[in-house]
């Protein structure tokens, strides 16, 4: 069984929701604990928040021992800052929730199959 685990960090509760409802239609599962593993954080003050914030929440990332971090906004200052900081794949760096080849991706990187 893969174990890989996904970290959704967010700015925005309905773009991450329907992010992740995505992921869990296109995956296939027949019961819940065949579904991805994810760790979400929404915080909707996240693009005015500072480097001291970020190194906190960096290490409560880390510590939930996530294996990618998807990040669902466009700002280049807070990629640049997780990229540099972190040694976790951050997949994406221009959000899209309609791009399905980006849900497809992230199935395939945990080892899950998708839906037919």
């Amino acid at each position: 069984m893969n174990n890989t685990t996904i970290g959704i960090l967010s700015n925005n509760l309905k773009l991450s929701t329907q992010f992740v409802e995505k992921i869990i239609i296109n995956t296939k599962a027949i019961k819940d604990q065949d579904h991805i593993k994810m760790n979400i954080i929404i915080n909707n003050k996240l693009l005015d928040k500072n480097n001291k914030f970020f190194r906190k929440l960096l290490k409560k990332i880390e510590k939930s021992q996530v294996d990618y971090l998807v990040l669902i906004f466009n700002d280049i200052n807070i990629y640049n800052y997780l990229k540099d900081n972190t040694s976790i794949p951050i997949i994406n760096s221009s959000f899209d929730i309609n791009d399905i080849e980006l849900v497809k991706k992230i199935i395939k990187l945990t080892g899950k199959e998708l839906k037919k």
